[in-house]
């Protein structure tokens, strides 16, 4: 596939396809941020968290309640929207739904960065190549997009990763102290790397959207190791109770993912198709829309 002005045509009719689907109005307007601050308007009040400001507790809630509770101000601010993406031999697989895992990565990117786009605001990317880590430039624009989807794509189709998805997050962290919105693209090895103490740094200064590619079950007819470059035995694949087994430790796994992420307000979906994009997206939209609360 090439990232031409083709592939960008496909990216706005998904984006067509979900503003149909999801209405419109999701788009309406910039995005809201819930920040601190005093020259903001007020929103409400919240218990306090280690690191909010001194300044922000309400005395005469807090007597009231036996609790200490801060003001939250609520501002309209256009974040700038960071891509952390996900590559590796690993990503060159196929979904349950037989779709490629590398297609998808592709159109997650495309479609909200084009979606953060119409906002007008700005977005960057963030991977480990062969090279090392890169992060672009904060951008927006048709050109823009096009960069990244090339970038991406060439990452995809080219060598393992220097570092690690938890060390590109590690970077990122360590890097920008600006709250940002992190949009990371990954699977369930992806996923697995990501503990409390990376979560709690990340959705500390950032609102933070994981989507996790599924990987095609390895206990179904025909399937195909591509780590271990092989078949797997026919024999094994067609045990039901195998399967049954993979499907259990697959739901444990996003059980576990949710109960990590919740607590940090964290949004976590899982895609097979393409088509559960604009589902996924329609939730981030949604919740932006609302305000993410810090």
């Amino acid at each position: 596939m090439n990232i031409n002005t083709d592939y960008l045509e496909k990216v706005r009719r998904m984006a067509a396809l979900y503003t149909r689907q999801k209405t419109s109005d999701l788009l309406d307007g910039s995005f809201s941020s819930r920040q601190h601050g005093r020259s903001l308007d007020f929103d409400d009040l919240r218990e306090y968290r280690p690191g909010d400001e001194v300044g922000d507790i309400d005395w005469k809630s807090s007597s009231r309640t036996n609790k200490i509770l801060v003001r939250r101000y609520f501002a309209e601010k256009k974040h700038n929207v960071l891509f952390v993406c996900d590559n590796g031999v690993k990503m060159s697989g196929d979904t349950p739904a037989g779709e490629a895992k590398a297609e998808l990565a592709l159109a997650i990117l495309g479609v909200s960065a084009y979606l953060f786009d119409k906002q007008g605001v700005n977005y960057a990317m963030a991977l480990s190549d062969d090279r090392g880590n890169t992060i672009t430039r904060f951008m927006s624009g048709a050109m823009h997009l096009e960069g990244l989807l090339s970038e991406y794509k060439k990452a995809l189709n080219g060598g393992e990763p220097v570092h690690s998805l938890r060390q590109t997050l590690e970077k990122v962290s360590d890097t920008f102290s600006r709250r940002m919105i992190l949009v990371v693209i990954t699977d369930k090895e992806g996923l697995a790397e990501i503990d409390e103490i990376l979560v709690r740094r990340l959705a500390l200064k950032n609102d933070v959207y994981i989507f996790k590619l599924e990987d095609a079950y390895l206990t179904t007819p025909d399937a195909f190791d591509i780590q271990a470059n092989r078949w797997e035995d026919p024999f094994l694949t067609m045990d039901e109770r195998l399967h049954r087994e993979e499907l259990a430790q697959r739901a444990d796994m996003d059980a576990q993912a949710e109960r990590l992420m919740t607590p940090h307000r964290v949004l976590f979906r899982n895609i097979s198709r393409e088509e559960e994009i604009v589902d996924a997206l329609a939730e981030l939209f949604r919740r932006r829309k609302g305000g993410m609360r810090a």
